[in-house]
């Protein structure tokens, strides 16, 4: 029995699912309603990541509904570096970094979010690539965030056998409309995260911004996600 469980410990001790599926973006505008499920990213059924109008760091609102210093998210931990590093070292959001005085992350920085069971050691928890890309600062900014991650693999499969979705025409000279009846709502990004506009429609009208290329992200109904796609803005 002994050389059994010499044989299972190994396995245990790496045993964390890594979720290398398609990449998504997801961002909450300032001053967007965080209590609202399309301004949160609903990862799984306990963690629900999105940060309060009144600034701080993100909370996880499937567990709580403000920010905690030291401990919001709930059900998280974070580290720098990336998924597959064998020496990552995991904290809570506002101390993984080592910028203990600030409550935001680092941007554009690879870092991997661990979603939890309760430990700060990598045993059977879920880790995710991530990085942010745009965080509004002060007491008083709206909250607003963007970040990159991965997904679950097995998820992104399914999603391929589902009905696609775009804005057309591309590349436009104005305005811009979602191929399906399922798209609720669109916003529009620059190519650095920042959010430039949002349409509570199936369409959005670019005729004012420059020439370049923009990110489009279209709400599904279906899937209750956001799905990122790049539109070419020309005269």
């Amino acid at each position: 029995m002994k050389y059994i469980l010499l044989l299972i410990a190994p396995i245990l001790s790496f045993s964390q699912t890594i979720w290398d599926g398609e990449t998504i973006t997801f961002s909450k505008a300032n001053n967007a309603d965080f209590t609202q499920e399309q301004h949160q990213d609903r990862i799984t059924a306990d963690v629900w990541l999105t940060r309060s109008n009144s600034g701080g760091a993100l909370i996880n609102y499937s567990q709580e509904s403000s920010y905690s210093r030291g401990s919001s998210p709930l059900g998280t931990y974070w580290a720098v570096g990336s998924s597959s590093d064998s020496n990552l070292q995991f904290n809570n959001f506002r101390d993984f970094d080592g910028d203990t005085d600030n409550n935001s992350p680092p941007e554009d920085i690879n870092l991997v979010l661990k979603i939890t069971k309760g430990t700060t050691t990598e045993s059977d928890d879920i880790h995710i690539d991530i990085m942010f890309t745009f965080w509004q600062h002060g007491k008083t900014n709206g909250g607003g965030f963007t970040y990159t991650r991965s997904t679950d693999p097995n998820l992104s499969a399914e999603f391929k056998d589902t009905i696609d979705v775009f804005g057309y025409p591309n590349p436009t000279s104005g305005l811009v409309h979602a191929n399906q009846e399922i798209i609720s709502q669109i916003r529009v990004y620059d190519l650095t995260g920042k959010q430039l506009m949002e349409s509570e429609d199936s369409s959005v009208d670019l005729s004012t911004f420059k020439n370049g290329v923009y990110l489009l992200q279209l709400y599904r109904t279906d899937s209750k996600n956001w799905v990122t796609k790049r539109v070419v803005k020309l005269e």
